[in-house]
């Protein structure tokens, strides 16, 4: 829709909050993620040890998502997938 509309995709940051939004505004190429770093915690914020710099984050080169770079959060998921069915 944005290209019909003549718009670049990297003018497009939406909102999203979380580790993953970040993760799939850059594999769709968009011009980046409104991320909150310390809200909505354990899935706000970025990759452990990425520093925020002028404002902006590099995606960590690391397979995955986001949430495997976060040991609060990776710890969250490998809990939940433990429980029984």
């Amino acid at each position: 829709m944005l290209k019909e509309q003549g718009w670049s995709l990297r003018r497009s940051i939406p909102h999203g909050g979380h580790q993953m939004a970040l993760h799939i505004a850059a594999g769709l190429g968009l011009g980046g993620n409104e991320s909150y770093q310390g809200v909505f915690q354990p899935f706000g914020g970025f990759a452990d040890g990425v520093p925020v710099e002028r404002g902006r984050v590099r995606i960590p080169d690391a397979p995955g998502i986001g949430i495997e770079q976060k040991a609060n959060l990776i710890g969250i998921f490998e809990a939940l997938a433990a429980l029984p069915a």
